[in-house]
């Protein structure tokens, strides 16, 4: 099973080459295979330091399907670029994926935990790894 769902996200971030050519039917059908109808994404909380020096939490509400849907082919459409640091088995359907983001002249990390089930991502939850 998590053969099926590493070749499915690879070929998801194959279309993240920063040139924007493959079709949007064909990039629906990716995105089809790698998540689930029921998809939740979960995104980390947002800290702020004060200038007291205290920090402040403020959670950031879930993201439907449809939401990560648009979010990710606007990234496609901007021409960003994501290469696959790691994706590690780290539970019995439950998997660690970190990620290289390059937009524009930004380059970020982002790592998440992914909850599989029927060979699709159900749930992702997007880890603060600052300190």
């Amino acid at each position: 099973m998590s053969y099926q769902s590493e070749l499915a996200l690879r070929q998801y971030i194959a279309a993240f080459d920063g040139t924007n050519d493959i079709s949007p039917s064909e990039f629906q059908s990716r995105f089809d295979n790698l998540y689930h109808k029921d998809f939740t994404f979960l995104p980390k909380d947002g800290k702020k330091m004060g200038k007291d020096g205290f920090t402040t939490i403020k959670s950031k509400e879930p993201l439907t399907r449809e939401e990560v849907f648009e979010r990710e082919a606007s990234k496609l459409a901007n021409g960003t670029k994501v290469t696959l640091i790691h994706f590690r088995k780290i539970g019995l359907d439950c998997f660690d994926i970190k990620l290289g983001v390059v937009n524009g002249e930004e380059e970020t990390t982002v790592r998440v935990v992914t909850t599989i089930s029927a060979k699709q991502a159900v749930v992702s939850r997007e880890i603060d790894e600052s300190f």
